[in-house]
């Protein structure tokens, strides 16, 4: 009989501690759309014919607003109670922008190509426990662009928040947020090309699911 007890505490332990560990972890998924802040290119040192002033620019080059899917990953390190903070893998993936440049005159040049970006960051959550949970998002990580005929790999700084709504279902909640990774964009800077501003706001807001497991 005593045998019998203390297997059964040791269950009650082990469910316990298998019910801790699953609420360390949250996967989510969010649908959104991402909008990029435009640019100006000026071309130095070209001379102008009479009549076109200015054939060097400012040019300005603007990124459409399109959609994006967001994965996320967050492992819990510290519980606070009034505050949890986590370590965060976001992964944002945007299939399709257009890069437009007006040069004046109803001359445009339009380029598309897909954004791809992971920012492992720092996360820091207030009164997990209750019914609606805001957060705050900080780190960086890399950008990859790729267009038709070239890509590039930089380096982005990711800061964001949201707010999670807790449903029914013990382990799902609904999540929305808005994020800004900030990086260079497409177009690249040379020593007579100059970009301002130089770095952009890549602007993710979105919409999805929480699952802790």
């Amino acid at each position: 009989m005593h045998d019998k007890k203390v297997h059964l505490f040791i269950f009650l332990l082990l469910v316990l501690s298998t019910f801790a560990f699953a609420q360390k972890n949250e996967v989510s998924v969010s649908v959104g759309a991402l909008a990029t802040s435009d640019q100006q290119t000026t071309v130095v040192g070209l001379v102008c014919v009479i009549g076109n002033p200015n054939c060097g620019g400012p040019f300005n080059n603007h990124t459409s607003t399109n959609a994006g899917f967001e994965g996320d990953y967050v492992r819990q390190i510290f519980n606070f109670h009034i505050a949890s903070i986590g370590a965060e893998f976001p992964l944002l993936g945007v299939p399709n922008q257009n890069l437009t440049s007006d040069f004046g005159g109803g001359v445009t040049a339009t380029l598309s190509h897909s954004s791809v970006f992971f920012t492992p960051s720092a996360r820091i959550k207030f009164v997990p426990s209750a019914r609606l949970s805001p957060f705050f998002s900080l780190g960086g990580g890399l950008e990859h662009l790729a267009g038709p005929a070239s890509s590039v790999t930089r380096g982005t700084l990711q800061y964001g928040g949201g707010l999670d709504l807790k449903t029914p279902l013990p382990h799902l909640a609904i999540r929305g947020e808005v994020r800004d990774f900030w990086a260079r964009g497409f177009a690249e800077g040379a020593s007579n090309v100059i970009l301002s501003p130089d770095r952009l706001h890549h602007v993710f807001g979105g919409l999805g699911l929480v699952l802790k497991f």
